[in-house]
């Protein structure tokens, strides 16, 4: 009897444990590619915690919700090989590249740019 009730209560720690473990992985964070010809609002060139340059960019994208118009600016970040690159830019320049649009489970929003178009 005591190994059976050990037994049922293991399963249901496992089952627990498990259920928890799904709902994390459900909140991770979606992501997807997406090409951007937009204006770009500022640049700036910046080092990361391991003293490595990347470049931020903002930029302002037109959003719709519920019928309401708005603008949003996002961060469009520049990693790598594209640092040399994003250098060139500057506020005012159209950033033409291919970006990876990126939305975390607190609702912050960014794009990493994978590939320049064109400059």
């Amino acid at each position: 009897m005591k190994t059976r009730t050990s037994s049922l209560i293991l399963a249901i720690i496992f089952l627990t444990v498990g259920i928890l473990a799904l709902a994390g992985l459900i909140n991770i964070a979606s992501a997807e590619d997406k090409v951007m010809n937009i204006k770009i609002d500022s640049a700036t060139v910046a080092m990361t915690k391991n003293n490595a340059e990347y470049v931020r960019f903002i930029v302002t994208e037109p959003r719709t919700l519920s019928g309401v118009t708005y603008q949003k600016s996002l961060p469009v970040l520049a990693f790598g090989a594209n640092v040399e690159t994003a250098k060139s830019y500057q506020a005012g320049d159209t950033l033409n590249a291919v970006c990876n649009y990126r939305k975390l489970p607190d609702g912050r929003e960014s794009y990493t740019v994978i590939s320049f178009i064109n400059k």
